[in-house]
Protein backbone atom coordinates (compact mmCIF):
# COMPACT_ATOMS: atom_id res chain seq x y z
CA UNK A 1 0.00 0.00 0.00
CA UNK A 2 1.93 3.32 -0.94
CA UNK A 3 0.48 6.63 -0.67
CA UNK A 4 2.33 10.42 -1.76
CA UNK A 5 0.82 13.28 -0.51
CA UNK A 6 2.46 16.62 0.77
CA UNK A 7 3.47 17.02 4.24
CA UNK A 8 1.57 19.91 6.28
CA UNK A 9 4.63 20.47 8.72
CA UNK A 10 8.08 18.66 9.23
CA UNK A 11 8.63 16.31 11.61
CA UNK A 12 11.44 14.35 13.83
CA UNK A 13 11.82 10.79 12.12
CA UNK A 14 13.93 9.77 14.86
CA UNK A 15 10.78 9.42 17.27
CA UNK A 16 7.35 8.74 16.90
CA UNK A 17 5.56 10.70 19.19
CA UNK A 18 0.56 12.88 20.39
CA UNK A 19 -1.98 15.52 21.67
CA UNK A 20 -5.24 16.43 22.50
CA UNK A 21 -10.02 19.43 27.17
CA UNK A 22 -12.28 22.23 30.18
CA UNK A 23 -12.09 25.40 32.01
CA UNK A 24 -11.32 26.25 35.25
CA UNK A 25 -9.63 28.60 37.85
CA UNK A 26 -6.51 27.49 39.43
CA UNK A 27 -6.61 27.13 43.22
CA UNK A 28 -5.06 23.63 43.28
CA UNK A 29 -3.51 21.38 39.48
CA UNK A 30 -7.01 19.81 38.82
CA UNK A 31 -6.85 15.95 39.41
CA UNK A 32 -7.76 15.38 35.68
CA UNK A 33 -4.37 17.28 34.74
CA UNK A 34 -2.36 14.87 37.75
CA UNK A 35 -4.49 11.60 36.07
CA UNK A 36 -2.96 12.89 32.57
CA UNK A 37 0.68 13.18 33.79
CA UNK A 38 0.38 9.57 35.82
CA UNK A 39 -1.63 8.07 32.65
CA UNK A 40 1.78 9.48 30.73
CA UNK A 41 4.21 8.17 33.24
CA UNK A 42 2.81 4.57 33.69
CA UNK A 43 2.50 4.14 30.11
CA UNK A 44 6.49 4.68 29.89
CA UNK A 45 5.96 8.28 27.92
CA UNK A 46 7.79 10.18 31.11
CA UNK A 47 9.73 8.58 33.40
CA UNK A 48 9.12 11.45 35.59
CA UNK A 49 7.02 14.91 35.88
CA UNK A 50 7.49 18.31 37.58
CA UNK A 51 5.12 20.53 37.47
CA UNK A 52 4.59 23.91 38.90
CA UNK A 53 1.81 26.24 38.96
CA UNK A 54 1.36 30.05 40.62
CA UNK A 55 -1.53 32.18 40.33
CA UNK A 56 -2.20 35.07 42.58
CA UNK A 57 0.29 33.99 45.05
CA UNK A 58 -0.42 30.60 45.51
CA UNK A 59 1.66 28.08 44.10
CA UNK A 60 1.21 24.16 43.68
CA UNK A 61 3.24 21.54 42.49
CA UNK A 62 2.70 17.88 40.94
CA UNK A 63 5.73 15.39 41.00
CA UNK A 64 5.31 12.29 39.77
CA UNK A 65 7.62 9.16 38.67
CA UNK A 66 11.36 8.50 38.64
CA UNK A 67 14.86 10.93 38.04
CA UNK A 68 16.48 7.73 37.71
CA UNK A 69 14.57 4.25 36.22
CA UNK A 70 17.39 1.78 37.02
CA UNK A 71 17.57 2.83 40.39
CA UNK A 72 14.28 3.79 41.51
CA UNK A 73 14.84 7.30 42.27
CA UNK A 74 11.74 9.03 42.86
CA UNK A 75 11.40 12.48 41.76
CA UNK A 76 10.94 15.50 44.00
CA UNK A 77 10.59 19.04 44.31
CA UNK A 78 14.12 19.29 44.18
CA UNK A 79 15.25 17.29 41.59
CA UNK A 80 17.54 19.24 38.30
CA UNK A 81 16.42 19.15 35.20
CA UNK A 82 17.95 20.44 32.09
CA UNK A 83 15.36 23.05 30.34
CA UNK A 84 17.59 23.79 27.63
CA UNK A 85 16.33 26.59 25.10
CA UNK A 86 14.41 28.31 28.17
CA UNK A 87 17.73 28.99 28.99
CA UNK A 88 17.50 32.12 26.21
CA UNK A 89 14.66 33.84 28.13
CA UNK A 90 18.00 34.03 31.17
CA UNK A 91 20.38 35.73 28.44
CA UNK A 92 17.29 37.91 27.29
CA UNK A 93 17.08 38.86 30.57
CA UNK A 94 20.48 39.74 30.75
CA UNK A 95 20.35 41.59 27.79
CA UNK A 96 17.76 43.88 29.37
CA UNK A 97 19.21 44.78 32.66
CA UNK A 98 22.33 45.88 30.90
CA UNK A 99 19.90 48.05 28.09
CA UNK A 100 18.08 49.07 31.88
CA UNK A 101 21.41 50.41 32.99
CA UNK A 102 22.20 51.93 29.92
CA UNK A 103 25.35 49.74 29.54
CA UNK A 104 24.36 48.49 26.58
CA UNK A 105 21.30 48.59 24.07
CA UNK A 106 19.20 46.76 21.92
CA UNK A 107 20.52 48.26 19.10
CA UNK A 108 24.15 48.25 19.70
CA UNK A 109 26.27 46.52 16.69
CA UNK A 110 27.37 43.40 17.86
CA UNK A 111 30.71 42.92 16.09
CA UNK A 112 31.91 46.57 18.10
CA UNK A 113 32.45 44.26 20.87
CA UNK A 114 34.11 40.97 18.59
CA UNK A 115 38.13 41.10 17.58
CA UNK A 116 38.60 43.87 14.37
CA UNK A 117 38.23 40.77 11.86
CA UNK A 118 35.10 40.08 12.76
CA UNK A 119 32.13 41.94 10.82
CA UNK A 120 28.68 41.25 11.31
CA UNK A 121 27.41 43.66 8.70
CA UNK A 122 25.97 42.50 5.61
CA UNK A 123 26.40 43.63 2.20
CA UNK A 124 24.76 47.53 2.67
CA UNK A 125 26.75 47.75 5.51
CA UNK A 126 23.95 47.28 7.85
CA UNK A 127 25.00 45.63 11.42
CA UNK A 128 23.79 42.67 13.09
CA UNK A 129 22.40 44.09 16.52
CA UNK A 130 21.98 42.82 19.90
CA UNK A 131 18.47 43.24 19.90
CA UNK A 132 18.28 41.35 16.96
CA UNK A 133 20.24 38.31 18.50
CA UNK A 134 17.97 37.91 21.66
CA UNK A 135 14.41 38.11 18.92
CA UNK A 136 16.32 35.24 16.70
CA UNK A 137 16.00 38.21 13.62
CA UNK A 138 20.09 38.58 13.25
CA UNK A 139 20.03 36.40 9.83
CA UNK A 140 22.25 33.66 11.42
CA UNK A 141 21.23 30.08 10.78
CA UNK A 142 20.30 27.81 13.56
CA UNK A 143 23.35 26.34 14.24
CA UNK A 144 27.26 27.01 13.08
CA UNK A 145 28.38 24.82 9.71
CA UNK A 146 31.70 24.38 11.81
CA UNK A 147 29.63 22.48 14.83
CA UNK A 148 31.07 18.90 14.44
CA UNK A 149 30.61 17.39 17.74
CA UNK A 150 32.95 14.39 18.98
CA UNK A 151 29.83 12.92 20.03
CA UNK A 152 26.54 13.32 18.87
CA UNK A 153 25.16 12.36 22.64
CA UNK A 154 26.99 15.52 23.82
CA UNK A 155 26.88 18.28 20.90
CA UNK A 156 27.84 21.21 22.60
CA UNK A 157 30.38 20.52 24.96
CA UNK A 158 33.71 20.96 22.94
CA UNK A 159 32.23 24.23 20.69
CA UNK A 160 34.91 26.73 22.37
CA UNK A 161 34.72 30.52 21.76
CA UNK A 162 37.61 30.13 19.16
CA UNK A 163 35.56 27.62 17.12
CA UNK A 164 32.43 30.21 17.43
CA UNK A 165 34.91 33.81 15.97
CA UNK A 166 36.28 31.29 13.18
CA UNK A 167 33.03 30.82 11.73
CA UNK A 168 31.65 34.39 11.98
CA UNK A 169 34.82 35.92 10.72
CA UNK A 170 34.07 33.89 7.70
CA UNK A 171 30.44 34.04 7.63
CA UNK A 172 28.38 36.80 5.30
CA UNK A 173 25.04 37.61 7.02
CA UNK A 174 22.26 38.34 5.40
CA UNK A 175 18.78 39.11 5.84
CA UNK A 176 19.60 40.99 9.20
CA UNK A 177 16.01 42.15 11.00
CA UNK A 178 13.99 41.05 8.19
CA UNK A 179 12.32 38.08 9.35
CA UNK A 180 12.57 35.12 12.48
CA UNK A 181 14.49 32.17 11.97
CA UNK A 182 15.00 30.77 15.11
CA UNK A 183 18.38 30.58 16.05
CA UNK A 184 20.63 28.54 18.68
CA UNK A 185 24.18 30.40 17.58
CA UNK A 186 22.47 33.48 17.81
CA UNK A 187 21.42 33.22 21.49
CA UNK A 188 25.01 31.80 22.46
CA UNK A 189 26.84 34.72 20.67
CA UNK A 190 24.62 36.99 22.36
CA UNK A 191 25.66 35.45 25.76
CA UNK A 192 29.40 35.20 24.74
CA UNK A 193 28.84 38.74 24.36
CA UNK A 194 27.61 40.01 27.34
CA UNK A 195 30.29 38.46 29.03
CA UNK A 196 32.85 39.97 26.73
CA UNK A 197 31.22 43.57 27.50
CA UNK A 198 31.81 43.24 31.34
CA UNK A 199 35.32 41.10 31.12
CA UNK A 200 33.85 37.69 32.25
CA UNK A 201 32.46 34.57 31.14
CA UNK A 202 28.56 33.60 30.54
CA UNK A 203 28.51 31.56 34.10
CA UNK A 204 30.08 34.35 36.23
CA UNK A 205 27.82 37.34 34.48
CA UNK A 206 24.79 35.17 34.89
CA UNK A 207 25.10 33.92 38.67
CA UNK A 208 26.22 37.98 39.38
CA UNK A 209 23.46 39.11 37.95
CA UNK A 210 20.17 37.12 37.38
CA UNK A 211 20.03 34.19 39.80
CA UNK A 212 21.58 36.03 42.50
CA UNK A 213 19.17 38.87 42.37
CA UNK A 214 16.55 36.58 42.25
CA UNK A 215 17.77 34.53 44.76
CA UNK A 216 17.84 31.85 42.77
CA UNK A 217 20.32 29.73 44.62
CA UNK A 218 19.73 25.62 42.74
CA UNK A 219 20.08 27.12 38.82
CA UNK A 220 23.35 26.12 37.64
CA UNK A 221 25.23 25.80 33.93
CA UNK A 222 27.42 23.06 35.63
CA UNK A 223 26.02 21.41 38.49
CA UNK A 224 28.30 21.41 42.07
CA UNK A 225 29.74 18.46 42.76
CA UNK A 226 27.56 18.15 46.00
CA UNK A 227 24.47 18.85 44.02
CA UNK A 228 24.87 15.90 41.19
CA UNK A 229 22.96 13.32 43.29
CA UNK A 230 20.07 15.66 42.39
CA UNK A 231 20.15 15.59 38.65
CA UNK A 232 17.68 13.51 36.92
CA UNK A 233 18.97 11.37 34.20
CA UNK A 234 17.71 11.70 30.94
CA UNK A 235 16.23 9.33 28.64
CA UNK A 236 15.73 9.33 25.14
CA UNK A 237 12.33 6.55 25.19
CA UNK A 238 13.88 4.02 27.75
CA UNK A 239 17.47 4.54 26.88
CA UNK A 240 19.36 6.43 29.42
CA UNK A 241 21.56 9.45 27.22
CA UNK A 242 24.23 11.62 28.33
CA UNK A 243 23.86 15.19 30.07
CA UNK A 244 24.62 17.89 28.04
CA UNK A 245 27.93 20.18 28.31
CA UNK A 246 28.31 23.67 26.80
CA UNK A 247 31.04 25.92 26.45
CA UNK A 248 30.51 28.75 23.82
CA UNK A 249 26.83 28.38 23.22
CA UNK A 250 25.88 28.12 26.87
CA UNK A 251 23.47 31.32 26.64
CA UNK A 252 21.43 29.08 24.17
CA UNK A 253 20.54 25.93 26.07
CA UNK A 254 22.79 25.30 29.30
CA UNK A 255 20.77 25.54 32.56
CA UNK A 256 20.23 23.09 34.67
CA UNK A 257 17.79 23.99 37.70
CA UNK A 258 14.30 22.29 39.96
CA UNK A 259 10.70 22.92 39.65
CA UNK A 260 10.94 25.34 42.49
CA UNK A 261 13.18 27.62 41.17
CA UNK A 262 12.10 27.30 37.79
CA UNK A 263 8.34 28.49 39.07
CA UNK A 264 10.07 31.25 40.90
CA UNK A 265 11.80 32.44 37.81
CA UNK A 266 8.74 32.92 35.86
CA UNK A 267 6.81 34.98 39.01
CA UNK A 268 9.61 37.28 39.08
CA UNK A 269 8.22 38.72 35.78
CA UNK A 270 4.53 39.57 37.59
CA UNK A 271 6.65 40.67 40.90
CA UNK A 272 6.03 44.73 41.13
CA UNK A 273 8.90 43.88 44.26
CA UNK A 274 11.36 42.36 41.63
CA UNK A 275 14.90 43.58 41.86
CA UNK A 276 15.46 42.96 38.13
CA UNK A 277 11.42 44.65 37.64
CA UNK A 278 12.91 47.53 35.05
CA UNK A 279 15.01 44.51 33.11
CA UNK A 280 11.89 42.22 32.94
CA UNK A 281 9.70 43.94 31.34
CA UNK A 282 11.72 45.61 28.61
CA UNK A 283 12.29 41.22 28.11
CA UNK A 284 9.08 40.29 28.16
CA UNK A 285 7.37 42.81 25.56
CA UNK A 286 7.26 42.02 22.20
CA UNK A 287 10.75 44.03 20.18
CA UNK A 288 9.56 42.09 16.88
CA UNK A 289 6.41 41.10 15.04
CA UNK A 290 6.29 38.98 11.91
CA UNK A 291 4.11 38.89 8.48
CA UNK A 292 2.32 36.40 10.24
CA UNK A 293 1.45 39.36 13.66
CA UNK A 294 3.49 36.95 15.35
CA UNK A 295 5.37 38.81 18.49
CA UNK A 296 8.97 38.28 20.50
CA UNK A 297 10.43 39.35 22.94
CA UNK A 298 13.86 39.26 24.08
CA UNK A 299 13.87 35.14 23.88
CA UNK A 300 10.52 35.09 24.87
CA UNK A 301 7.47 34.10 22.12
CA UNK A 302 3.75 35.18 22.66
CA UNK A 303 0.63 33.51 21.98
CA UNK A 304 -2.34 35.59 22.46
CA UNK A 305 -0.97 37.39 25.18
CA UNK A 306 0.98 34.04 26.86
CA UNK A 307 4.88 34.51 26.99
CA UNK A 308 6.70 30.83 26.87
CA UNK A 309 9.06 29.48 25.97
CA UNK A 310 10.26 25.19 25.71
CA UNK A 311 13.42 23.65 26.03
CA UNK A 312 14.90 20.05 24.89
CA UNK A 313 17.98 18.29 25.16
CA UNK A 314 18.68 14.88 24.67
CA UNK A 315 17.28 13.90 27.38
CA UNK A 316 15.09 16.18 28.94
CA UNK A 317 11.50 18.71 27.82
CA UNK A 318 10.54 21.58 29.67
CA UNK A 319 8.03 24.59 29.37
CA UNK A 320 7.51 27.99 31.00
CA UNK A 321 4.54 29.87 30.40
CA UNK A 322 3.66 33.37 31.66
CA UNK A 323 0.18 34.32 31.62
CA UNK A 324 0.08 38.21 33.05
CA UNK A 325 -3.89 38.88 31.75
CA UNK A 326 -4.85 36.37 34.79
CA UNK A 327 -1.46 36.84 36.75
CA UNK A 328 -0.53 33.05 36.30
CA UNK A 329 2.60 31.38 35.59
CA UNK A 330 3.32 27.46 34.81
CA UNK A 331 6.58 25.47 34.52
CA UNK A 332 6.57 22.02 33.35
CA UNK A 333 9.82 19.60 33.22
CA UNK A 334 10.08 15.98 31.96
CA UNK A 335 13.76 13.58 31.86
CA UNK A 336 12.38 12.87 28.42
CA UNK A 337 13.91 13.66 24.94
CA UNK A 338 11.53 11.93 22.64
CA UNK A 339 7.99 13.61 24.61
CA UNK A 340 7.12 16.86 25.43
CA UNK A 341 4.98 17.85 27.78
CA UNK A 342 3.92 21.39 25.94
CA UNK A 343 0.17 20.33 25.35
CA UNK A 344 -0.03 20.16 29.48
CA UNK A 345 1.75 23.72 29.77
CA UNK A 346 -0.44 25.51 27.53
CA UNK A 347 -3.69 24.03 28.83
CA UNK A 348 -2.77 25.11 32.02
CA UNK A 349 -1.11 28.48 31.19
CA UNK A 350 -4.49 29.39 29.55
CA UNK A 351 -7.50 26.60 29.34
CA UNK A 352 -9.81 28.75 27.77
CA UNK A 353 -7.83 28.55 24.67
CA UNK A 354 -6.53 25.39 25.16
CA UNK A 355 -7.91 21.86 24.92
CA UNK A 356 -6.37 19.11 27.83
CA UNK A 357 -4.59 16.62 26.80
CA UNK A 358 -5.79 13.27 27.43
CA UNK A 359 -4.51 10.02 26.81
CA UNK A 360 -7.23 7.78 25.12
CA UNK A 361 -8.75 4.86 26.15
CA UNK A 362 -8.30 1.44 24.69
CA UNK A 363 -11.47 0.19 22.34
CA UNK A 364 -11.80 -3.66 21.82
CA UNK A 365 -11.43 -4.28 18.09
CA UNK A 366 -11.66 -8.07 16.37
CA UNK A 367 -7.84 -9.90 15.87
CA UNK A 368 -9.22 -10.34 12.46
CA UNK A 369 -10.13 -6.59 11.65
CA UNK A 370 -6.40 -5.54 12.77
CA UNK A 371 -5.56 -7.94 9.20
CA UNK A 372 -7.23 -4.38 7.45
CA UNK A 373 -4.78 -2.05 9.41
CA UNK A 374 -1.67 -3.60 8.05
CA UNK A 375 1.38 -2.88 5.07
CA UNK A 376 3.40 -0.60 4.51
CA UNK A 377 2.62 3.19 4.33
CA UNK A 378 4.86 5.61 3.18
CA UNK A 379 5.84 9.43 2.47
CA UNK A 380 8.48 9.80 -0.38
CA UNK A 381 9.09 13.30 0.21
CA UNK A 382 10.23 12.62 3.88
CA UNK A 383 11.33 9.50 3.42
CA UNK A 384 9.36 7.99 5.99
CA UNK A 385 8.76 4.24 5.46
CA UNK A 386 6.10 3.08 8.17
CA UNK A 387 5.28 -0.57 8.43
CA UNK A 388 2.56 -2.00 10.47
CA UNK A 389 2.12 -5.71 11.47
CA UNK A 390 -0.75 -8.17 12.73
CA UNK A 391 0.40 -10.39 14.81
CA UNK A 392 -0.18 -12.12 18.43
CA UNK A 393 -3.82 -10.37 18.23
CA UNK A 394 -2.27 -6.89 18.09
CA UNK A 395 -1.27 -4.33 15.63
CA UNK A 396 2.72 -2.93 15.54
CA UNK A 397 4.28 0.13 13.98
CA UNK A 398 7.74 0.40 12.92
CA UNK A 399 10.39 2.33 11.12
CA UNK A 400 13.42 1.36 9.28
CA UNK A 401 16.34 0.72 12.09
CA UNK A 402 14.09 1.24 15.25
CA UNK A 403 12.29 -1.63 17.50
CA UNK A 404 8.80 -2.27 16.47
CA UNK A 405 6.02 -0.71 19.35
CA UNK A 406 2.74 -2.12 19.71
CA UNK A 407 -0.26 0.11 18.74
CA UNK A 408 -3.65 0.46 20.33
CA UNK A 409 -7.15 0.92 18.81
CA UNK A 410 -9.36 3.64 20.33
CA UNK A 411 -12.26 4.24 17.65
CA UNK A 412 -12.94 4.76 14.45
CA UNK A 413 -9.96 3.70 12.53
CA UNK A 414 -7.56 5.23 15.37
CA UNK A 415 -4.60 4.67 16.78
CA UNK A 416 -2.08 5.52 19.67
CA UNK A 417 0.97 4.70 20.79
CA UNK A 418 1.50 4.20 24.48
CA UNK A 419 4.78 4.93 25.38
CA UNK A 420 4.65 7.92 23.08
CA UNK A 421 2.81 10.65 21.99
CA UNK A 422 1.92 9.70 18.85
CA UNK A 423 -1.38 8.71 17.08
CA UNK A 424 -2.38 7.25 13.73
CA UNK A 425 -5.58 8.04 12.10
CA UNK A 426 -6.64 6.05 9.46
CA UNK A 427 -8.54 7.00 5.79
CA UNK A 428 -11.05 4.48 4.68
CA UNK A 429 -12.86 4.77 0.94
CA UNK A 430 -16.55 4.11 0.63
CA UNK A 431 -16.08 0.51 1.07
CA UNK A 432 -14.67 1.05 4.12
CA UNK A 433 -11.17 -0.25 2.37
CA UNK A 434 -8.05 1.30 4.62
CA UNK A 435 -6.43 3.66 1.63
CA UNK A 436 -3.46 5.46 3.53
CA UNK A 437 -3.22 7.08 7.22
CA UNK A 438 -2.07 10.79 8.90
CA UNK A 439 0.27 10.61 11.50
CA UNK A 440 -0.13 13.14 14.38
CA UNK A 441 2.71 14.45 16.67
CA UNK A 442 2.40 17.22 19.18
CA UNK A 443 0.03 19.24 17.08
CA UNK A 444 1.81 18.65 13.51
CA UNK A 445 0.41 15.80 11.00
CA UNK A 446 1.95 14.37 8.15
CA UNK A 447 0.34 12.39 5.72
CA UNK A 448 1.12 8.70 4.86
Amino acid sequence: MKRRKKVKYPILLAVLVLALTSQFCIAQIPQSVKDEIKTRTDNGVYPSTALGVWEEGKETYFIYGYRNIERQEKADRNTLYEIGSITKTYTGLLLARYTAEEKLALDYPADTLLPDSIRLRDGMGNAIRLGQLATHTSGLPRLPDNLLPSSLDNPYQDYTRKDLFYFLKHYKPKNIGQRYLYSNLGAGLLGELLAISQEADYAQLLQKEILAPLQLKHTYIEVPKQQSTKLATGYMGRQSVSHWDFDALAGAGALKTNITELLAYGKSYLDPENPLKKAAEISIKPHYTDKNKRKYGLGWHFLEGLAWHNGGTGGFRSFIGINPEKNRVVAIMVNSGSNPADDIGLYLSDPDKHKLPVTPEIVDIAPEELQNYAGSYQNNSLGLHLRLTAKNNALYASLPGQQEQRIYYCGDHNFFYKTALARLMFEADENDTIVGLTLYQNGQEVLL
